[in-house]
């Protein structure tokens, strides 16, 4: 890495668009040493679990379109209709972007979620983002759990309050830590994912709660991969877990398996008010196309219709795992959520396995640093209702024939 040049008079020397760019190519280079420079790949996610990936069709692990949603609402009359109107919102929510399509939206949230309101956000970032930022000020503190998306985690970090991190396998350490710190603090949030999205793992909310309630701590959820896949009504980990009425908030993303775009968040009137004039994360974004909000309607009626398409997730999960034990393969999560981790190793492994999987027509990827922790490299299935139980099958078995052909090669 280049040091820092100083002219004779003591100050720095300026670098130029091209020092620069030559700084960036040596972090590239870094990078690339280390096995983690990127490339853009090109997918074509089609109908029924599969995708074309370089003209060849495979089966897909690798999407969150768990109820197989994206490819079917945009079939709605009532959709295209809307979409032939207006593309574009062409304004921000409290501009004039806010359309008749928008307030329904938000309203079926809330009825969907049972709560008294609903906020809309151009994606689940931004809503993390919008939510944590305008709750948190600078007296506050947020604990924030180690294995949270880097939304969350980026949002507990530019927050006006001190972040302080915890574990979710060691809750006994966040309670400690509310009793030695809790008095130093005007208000204290807990924030957890409700389904962590690399590991399918969903936390001990009664236990959070009851943590929270005991140190006058509010919890926030992130129920991104919960919503629409897991709970009896449908409405993430709250849900499973009965705790909805001791959550202060919950977000929530439409990308996922509501197969569309879209964040947003649902709480009491009074918070969704305050988030409406102080997230900036949502009023200085435009508002989602009003097409995307008419489809969103009718993923919601069909999550509220069709429960047989979450019922069917939870079969292919279970079987899931199931088979991993038979297998002998080390997985991690609770078999809840339709998120499925191998843990292996390497990276030279993961990245292996799972290029020998794509050209077998299967396309799982290999999920490494630093989007895992140093030591935590998988190969993670996402499960999707366009699956079956011989297509799990059969994937996990060619990962074990993989798995166990690269290592007698090394």
């Amino acid at each position: 890495m280049p040091r820092i040049r100083f002219d004779d008079t003591g100050m720095a020397i300026r670098m130029s668009n091209k020092d620069y760019q030559r700084l960036l190519q040596q972090r590239l280079a870094e990078l690339e040493d280390r096995g983690q420079r990127r490339a853009s790949r090109t997918v074509d996610c089609l109908p029924g679990g599969v995708c074309r990936i370089d003209g060849r069709e495979r089966i897909n692990f690798g999407g969150n379109d768990y109820l197989s949603l994206a490819h079917e609402v945009g079939r709605s009359d009532q959709v295209r209709d809307v979409f032939r109107e207006q593309v574009g919102a062409t304004a921000s929510a409290l501009i004039c972007g806010r359309s008749q399509w928008h307030d329904a939206l938000e309203d079926a949230l809330a009825n969907f979620e049972n709560t008294e309101a609903a906020l809309l956000f151009p994606t689940g970032f931004a809503a993390n983002l919008g939510l944590i930022s305008s709750l948190v000020q600078s007296d506050d503190a947020v604990f924030c759990d180690r294995d949270n998306h880097a939304s969350i985690i980026d949002a507990c970090r530019s927050c006006a309050g001190r972040m302080r991190v915890y574990r979710n396998n060691r809750l006994e350490s966040l309670d400690e830590s509310l009793r030695r710190r809790r008095a130093e603090y005007r208000q204290v949030f807990i924030v957890t994912d409700g389904v962590f999205s690399m590991n399918g793992g969903v936390p001990d909310l009664n236990r959070i709660c009851e943590i929270a309630e005991r140190h006058d701590a509010l919890v926030v959820v992130d129920e991104a991969h919960g919503t629409g896949v897991i709970g009896p009504h449908g409405r993430g980990a709250c849900d499973f877990c009965e705790v909805e009425h001791r959550v202060l908030a919950r977000v929530g993303t439409m990308s996922k398996a509501l197969g569309g775009l879209g964040g947003f968040v649902v709480a009491d009137a009074t918070t969704i008010d305050w988030l409406r004039n102080t997230a900036r994360a949502q009023f200085f974004s435009t508002a989602l196309p009003p097409a995307i909000c008419a489809a969103m309607l009718e993923s919601l009626r069909i999550v509220r219709r069709e429960p047989r398409r979450r019922r069917h997730l939870a079969e292919l999960t279970a079987f899931a795992h199931q088979q991993i034990a038979e297998l002998g393969l080390h997985s991690v999560g609770d078999g809840i959520a339709p998120i499925v981790p191998i843990l292996l190793d390497s990276e030279e492994l993961a990245v292996g396995v799972s290029a020998e999987l794509l050209d077998a027509g299967w396309f799982v990827p290999a999920i490494r640093p630093p989007t895992v922790a140093t030591g935590n490299v998988r190969l993670r299935l996402s499960l999707t209702v366009g699956h079956c139980m011989q297509q799990v099958k059969q994937v996990l078995g060619c990962i074990r024939t993989s798995i166990d052909t690269s290592r007698r090669d090394f």
